[in-house]
């Protein structure tokens, strides 16, 4: 009796060294840090070979303020101000600051505000790849405006549409290898002092960037690689 046929593996996450998407990227953020903790690598490298970059803040992070203790309107203009610094060393230099509150309950019609939002800005940026939290992500803001976005480019379409991952690792289509910029990003998610004061981001993030790293080549034995996981959605 013959062998039976070997069952087929999974499909393993393909490899890159740099993005394979280029021309106008958009990062959709829902708050003012998501853009570099999430893929603040691939626009690092993005910026590098010169594409034209654009972000969008959605919310305006008021409710970070774990204190309760800060003035809200200084509260968003610091927020606001530590994204411009993260996009300064990003090399991203459009930024549109939507600000709509975070973390509260998302109605149909909020939902539907956010999208409406959206379809503008893709229209009018006229991006070739967007940025934007997976779906899957358990942090109701990033969900939400990950669903938003999906909404939108499909109604928009001509673009393609890479989930990234920040609270919750998705299932890995792509794994970039970030770490010959790393320190860029690193530097970036450094400029949100106002979050790292009362949560490790940095620690987080860099413990997930590790995580991916051991779906990349390893033939030097280096233990510093870094790499970020994507999926393309549209």
């Amino acid at each position: 009796m013959a062998d039976p046929a070997p069952l087929p593996p999974p499909e393993p996450a393909r490899v890159l060294s740099e993005p394979p998407w280029e021309g106008r990227v958009l990062v959709v953020a829902p708050h003012p840090d998501d853009e570099s903790a999430g893929p603040g690598g691939a626009l690092a490298m993005h910026a590098a070979r010169g594409d034209e970059l654009a972000a969008v803040f959605v919310t305006n992070g008021v409710h970070g303020d774990v204190s309760g203790q800060a003035d809200p309107a200084a509260y968003v203009a610091t927020r606001r101000a530590e994204a411009e610094a993260a996009c300064d060393l990003l090399g991203i230099a459009a930024r549109e600051f939507w600000g709509f509150p975070d973390g509260c309950a998302v109605t149909p019609a909020d939902l539907d505000a956010v999208v409406e939002h959206m379809v503008d800005a893709l229209q009018r940026l006229s991006p070739d790849v967007v940025y934007a939290p997976h779906e899957a992500e358990t942090h109701a803001d990033h969900h939400f405006i990950g669903r938003a976005t999906r909404r939108a480019a499909q109604r928009v379409g001509g673009l393609t549409l890479v989930g990234y991952e920040v609270w919750s690792p998705q299932p890995a289509q792509f794994v970039l290898d970030v770490t010959d910029v790393y320190e860029i990003k690193r530097a970036a998610v450094r400029c949100y002092p106002s979050q790292l004061a009362h949560t490790d981001i940095l620690g987080a993030i860099e413990g997930l960037n590790t995580y991916r790293s051991i779906l990349l080549p390893n033939n030097d034995g280096r233990s510093d690689r870094r790499a970020e996981a994507y999926q393309v959605l549209i």
